[in-house]
């Protein structure tokens, strides 16, 4: 079989099986916005009109009421406004009722009061297989997961408690919402889905033939220019001019080889988290950096929360992780603002260059403009978190400018480029006294 062949059969497979793909993924997530959507407005309508219904007067409807009593009829007139109210184009309120538990049977609902004329009288047992679900979730506004069928159709139902001024339980305000209109509308739409699913197939097929086609007349220079690539030779250069994707994959791999060759230099240079700035000087410069060790002035910052034990023994570990990497986004964002350069994050604490890797005549000036701006920047995190309820706290920074020897300490598993000696000591004492 051809490569062609090959291509072609592949294209029209992948692109298949990515319409199906998306059509399951589609009308699902389809579907659960629909009955998500549904479900939420069937509670919320239950749960409001649970609150504005008197419980009072639903409190009177029991076993033997009968259903042309004024207490009943004015009950009734309660729930039919409910049921007009929240009767729209986008959801049917097909029924409102309420049910109460049986003074001589707590495990048993009875039927109270129904908006329509219903063939269960004020105290007949209620038998639904949904009876566990409302008994499970009585003190609650909950809907039913499942779709209950019967003989008058296929309903969604809601169910909230009704309460008396004290708050204690008098009744429970049932909703049902008809469903069919919902299902009716969701099959429409996998209709529509299926004809989308043909057309694009067919489009699928044409696309498919005729890039096929075109495939095979470029790849061959470009599969060579990417061999002479993963040779070694970073000179290799792609001539292909065309106005199409392969002309933008022959200029991609062009620019890859240029990546590459800037990696490579990058690699001997610097491997180390730095601001953007630093990191185009190291681009930039065509002398690469002493890593493995040499003895310069620097600026070193040392910075610290206080009293961060306490704190961590007082919120979840969730919190505290969420408030560190908050405060550390903040900080280091400002370091780097001042030609800084991370070295380590040490517990809750951090430490950081100036002067290194590269020189900077302004090394000390940078150093103590980052603390001041690290301490504005914390009490706006301050203020924000005092107004989020969340605990606020303090911070220590130590500076101090001196020689120190640089570069990548550590062993074959971990290697860090660092700073050690009297400087870093110094400024790490000098934090300390901040307490």
């Amino acid at each position: 079989m051809k490569y062609r062949t090959k291509l072609y059969i592949s294209l029209v497979a992948v692109a298949f099986a990515s319409i199906v793909l998306g059509l399951v993924i589609f009308s699902t997530e389809s579907e659960k916005l629909v009955m998500m959507v549904l479900r939420s407005r069937s509670e919320s309508i239950a749960a409001t009109a649970s609150v504005l219904i008197n419980p009072e007067l639903m409190g009177k409807i029991k076993k033997g009421t009968s259903t042309t009593s004024p207490e009943y009829l004015k009950a009734r007139s309660e729930l039919r406004r409910v049921q007009e109210v929240n009767r729209r184009p986008d959801i049917f309120l097909a029924d409102v009722y309420t049910l109460y538990l049986n003074p001589d049977n707590p495990q048993e609902l009875l039927y109270g009061v129904d908006a329509d004329q219903s063939p269960f009288t004020p105290g007949t047992l209620y038998a639904d297989t949904d009876k566990a679900f409302i008994l499970a979730n009585l003190g609650n506004s909950v809907v039913d997961p499942r779709f209950i069928t019967d003989q008058w159709g296929v309903w969604l139902s809601a169910y909230s408690p009704i309460r008396n001024s004290s708050g204690d339980y008098v009744a429970t305000l049932a909703v049902d919402i008809n469903a069919a209109d919902i299902h009716t509308r969701l099959d429409e739409l996998i209709k529509f889905g299926l004809y989308g699913l043909a057309a694009s197939l067919i489009l699928a097929l044409l696309i498919a033939f005729f890039l096929s086609k075109r495939v095979t007349l470029s790849l061959d220079h470009l599969c060579g220019t990417v061999k002479e690539i993963g040779a070694g030779n970073l000179e290799a250069h792609a001539d292909l001019v065309t106005e199409d994707e392969f002309g933008v994959l022959s200029d991609a791999i062009n620019d890859m080889t240029k990546g590459l060759q800037e990696r490579a230099r990058l690699k001997t240079s610097f491997a180390r988290y730095v601001s953007h700035h630093v990191m185009e000087k190291i681009l930039d410069s065509e002398t690469p950096l002493k890593l493995e060790g040499e003895r310069r002035k620097v600026t070193i910052l040392f910075s610290d929360i206080r009293r961060f034990t306490q704190l961590s023994e007082t919120l979840p570990p969730e919190s505290i992780v969420h408030l560190l990497n908050e405060y550390f986004e903040e900080m280091i964002e400002v370091i780097f603002s001042h030609m800084g350069t991370l070295d380590k994050f040490i517990g809750d604490g951090i430490m950081a260059e100036f002067g290194a890797p590269l020189d900077d005549g302004k090394q000390e000036e940078h150093a103590v403009r980052a603390a001041i701006a690290m301490q504005k920047e914390l009490a706006k995190l301050r203020e924000k978190w005092v107004s989020e309820n969340k605990p606020p706290f303090e911070m220590g920074i130590g500076i101090h400018t001196g020689e120190a020897v640089l570069g990548n300490i550590g062993s074959e598993r971990r290697i860090e480029y660092t700073a050690i000696g009297d400087a870093v000591n110094v400024a790490a004492r000098l934090e300390q006294a901040t307490k």
